[in-house]
């Protein structure tokens, strides 16, 4: 559970206020994270990964967010699960999966769909895709839902 303060009125600002200097003489002392403005949007963790893997693409390849094109997205999307699963090969269980023909009985692996991966599943990958962006000059914004999970997680 977060312990949020959120501030939207004038009665909330005046309690923080007063919570602020309550605690301000009894300690002397006190440490605040940057604040967050604005609402927390909404977006799930599946959505911004491919928000990102559109931004990610756009990025390496110098060009538009809105030029990046469906198959480029796809390309990008297979890159980030292949590095994912070179450095995370444990992984492999819940991101590749048989594909069977019934009528040929013929089989091939292919990477299970990001919307399938459950909540940490997908934190894990967002996370390894944030720091692999990072160290090639890109800063993906954490948004939404995985923001509220990376926050919870550090206990911010």
């Amino acid at each position: 559970m977060s312990n949020d303060s959120i501030i939207n009125s004038t009665a909330s600002l005046m309690v923080f206020i007063k919570n602020t200097e309550k605690l301000y003489a009894e300690h002397k002392y006190i440490t605040y994270a940057p604040p967050r403005i604005g609402e927390d949007r909404s977006i799930s963790q599946n959505s911004l990964l491919h928000v990102w893997l559109t931004e990610y693409a756009a990025f390496i390849l110098d060009k538009t967010k809105k030029s990046v094109t469906t198959g480029e997205i796809e390309g990008m999307k297979r890159a980030a699960k292949a590095g994912f699963l070179r450095e995370h090969p444990a992984c492999k269980q819940w991101m590749v999966h048989a594909i069977t023909n019934p009528l040929t009985k013929e089989s091939r692996s292919e990477y299970t769909s990001s919307a399938s991966y459950k909540k940490g599943e997908m934190y894990l990958f967002l996370t390894y895709l944030q720091m692999v962006a990072a160290g090639d000059g890109l800063i993906l914004e954490s948004k939404g839902e995985f923001a509220k999970n990376q926050r919870e997680h550090q206990g911010i």
